[in-house]
């Protein structure tokens, strides 16, 4: 296996962990502390990815045609997910009164519903595939940092320094399309360049993971309860601190994990993460519509019951995964696969 190749199969794996995590946090109450802990760095770690695999010797300068292919890898899947699922719901949940145990999705007004697909989180609780919030918000982020670093590197390193630093801490005026989180992950792009350039991942040590241990559990304990969806950032060093410390943290311990099939399946999550963000709120609300019209457990209850979050989350993503396994050459599905 070449490095190359070895790369490639842990960070599957990462974000394999990262969108387990994420199904989870969405099926476990949110006063729960493992839903608290989860929050500190499972959507920091997707940013500092993108930073990662981010090629600037390719796109540094080509700045239209990276737009391009970000519009085509994740806006794309946006919009596509957005308006297919629309009339969808319109008609099961809006008009049928189904599928309202998750986010309540009857109760969302249609007009509302709909004016939120081109305005993004701005209004989260009307978007009614709320959790794609995350793909708007990272393609500006990328388009960001490098029209940052083609605009201000060549002038003076500082200067783009200077830039993302002040990007990152200098916007709280909630904008459309998660622009303004895109300004927050600034840090987490820059952070991702550096840890790849710097070989950062590999000279971790087993001291230095118990220091990352610390930092998370210090962030964990002392930093309020993180949401980039809605904003809550709490602390800005904290913020950072759990994010960055949270997502070394998981590269590492992906490292090395290199064989076997947990490690097999846990990276087809990873290269499916698009697929399974897309349809787990979908599976998750018509399973919580099964369980409420057959068992006596009450809704408020389904985010607190360890068998039903269990089975919300396994169900969540292992019928995306067959889905994507048999049906992903399809065209539409096509776009939500790798």
């Amino acid at each position: 296996m070449t490095e190359q190749a070895a790369r490639i199969d842990w960070i599957d794996f990462a974000k394999g962990v990262a969108i387990i995590l994420v199904v989870l946090g969405h099926a476990i109450d949110g006063l729960n502390p493992l839903c608290k802990f989860i929050y500190v760095f499972h959507m920091p770690f997707f940013f500092v990815t993108a930073g990662f695999l981010l090629n600037l010797n390719k796109w540094g300068g080509v700045y239209k045609s990276f737009e391009m292919k970000l519009v085509k890898r994740l806006l794309l899947p946006y919009y596509l997910a957005e308006l297919l699922w629309y009339p969808i719901w319109f008609i099961v949940c809006h008009k049928a009164g189904h599928l309202q145990y998750l986010w309540y999705w009857c109760k969302i007004d249609p007009l509302d519903a709909f004016a939120a697909i081109f305005i993004g989180n701005n209004n989260e609780s009307d978007l009614i595939l709320g959790q794609l919030w995350f793909l708007p918000a990272l393609l500006f982020a990328e388009i960001i940092f490098v029209a940052l670093y083609n605009r201000l590197k060549k002038i003076d390193w500082k200067i783009f320094l200077a830039a993302i630093f002040f990007a990152s801490i200098g916007f709280n005026v909630m904008l459309p399309m998660g622009i303004d989180i895109a300004f927050v992950s600034q840090i987490f792009i820059l952070a991702g360049i550096l840890i790849r350039k710097n070989n950062f991942v590999d000279k971790i040590s087993l001291i230095s993971c118990v220091v990352l241990m610390l930092m998370v559990a210090f962030a964990f304990c002392f930093n309020g309860h993180v949401s980039m969806t809605f904003r809550r950032y709490g602390d800005p060093i904290l913020f950072y601190m759990g994010g960055l410390s949270g997502t070394m943290l998981l590269m590492k311990i992906s490292t090395l994990m290199t064989r076997g099939k947990i490690f097999s399946l846990i990276s087809s999550c990873g290269r499916q993460s698009m697929m399974i963000l897309v349809l787990h709120p979908i599976i998750a609300n018509v399973l919580y519509e099964i369980i409420a019209r057959t068992t006596n457990f009450a809704p408020e209850d389904f985010f607190k019951e360890p068998s039903i979050i269990l089975a919300v989350t396994m169900t969540s993503i292992l019928i995306p995964l067959f889905i994507a396994r048999r049906f992903g050459k399809l065209p539409v599905l096509r776009v939500f696969c790798t």
